[in-house]
């Protein structure tokens, strides 16, 4: 004869069940899907198109030529752009305020970027001068910061809202064709991802280390093909998955390695690696 299983008993195990799995997921941060969002998140913080660091890059590069500053705004004709600067005497440095807008508010991709700046030229000697040519002085060195920022940006997976983002980068060889520079930079953003099946949210912060990377001098897109170097650093997030009526949270830290060059970005993290396009930063599948 078989016997029956009291239906409160069967409640109770699928509770248990319920609950062990929900811990697993919970605890289980080495999820794929989870390390994917971190990639992607990385990815769009990096990119040039969507206001990432390669974006500062640039301007820093266009900077270190002689008509850098005066002639920004002219090399942007097609988009909505505000370059103001000031210098200080006292500190030798300029103060300078981007705007820009690539794409269209409501179409995707889109990028609105806000950027603060502080500049200053340094000779062969070490000591500061006004600009990029003073005299028959041309800067070898410029001291560079992202004092502040504001901005967002929207690709075909991905939307963020930049809340914090600043930088301390120092520029070598700024009279040769091919520049180096190495420093710090920090993001903080929360980014919303969503696919058919559900919507993940990561509020996150993260920190690239430079060291060494090369570029050309110059100006707009077309450099970022020509940007190589090792860029390390360390990814935290506070990742919630919503479907439906379920949701569920995660928290991860992560550091990663990566690896620029011909356009993209091998990104390693979390004993994986994806390839990004550093001009749209959208992974490449």
């Amino acid at each position: 004869m078989k016997r029956k299983i009291p239906v409160p008993l069967i409640g109770a195990c699928l509770g248990i069940a319920l609950i062990s799995l929900f811990s697993a997921c919970e605890e289980n941060t080495n999820n794929p899907s989870i390390t994917q969002d971190a990639a992607e998140s990385i990815a769009g913080n990096l990119a040039y198109s969507t206001g990432g660091m390669i974006d500062q890059l640039v301007d820093l590069s266009s900077f270190a030529t002689s008509d850098g500053m005066d002639k920004l705004e002219q090399k942007y004709p097609r988009d909505y752009f505000v370059f103001t600067k000031t210098y200080d005497i006292d500190t030798e440095e300029w103060s300078i305020h981007i705007e820009r807008e690539r794409g269209t508010a409501g179409l995707i991709p889109y990028a609105f970027v806000s950027r603060d700046y502080t500049l200053k030229f340094l000779n062969s000697t070490g000591q500061a001068q006004q600009y990029y040519i003073t005299g028959a002085d041309t800067a070898r060195t410029i001291q560079f910061n992202i004092v502040q920022g504001q901005g967002r940006h929207v690709t075909r997976r991905l939307s963020q809202q930049l809340n914090e983002v600043n930088a301390n980068w120092t520029l070598t060889n700024a009279h040769q064709n091919i520049i180096t520079i190495n420093g710090d930079y920090y993001r903080a953003a929360v980014d919303t991802i969503r696919t058919f099946f559900r919507v993940r949210t990561s509020d996150h912060y993260l920190e690239f280390n430079l060291t060494d990377l090369i570029m050309p001098r110059g100006s707009g897109p077309g450099i970022v093909n020509a940007i190589s170097g090792q860029i390390t650093g360390h990814f935290h997030a506070d990742i919630t998955f919503t479907s439906g009526t379920s949701y569920s949270e995660h928290t991860i830290d992560r550091y990663f390695d990566i690896q620029i060059g011909g356009g993209q970005a091998d990104i390693d993290i979390g004993n994986a690696t994806f390839r990004a396009n550093i001009l749209s930063g959208e992974l490449i599948e």
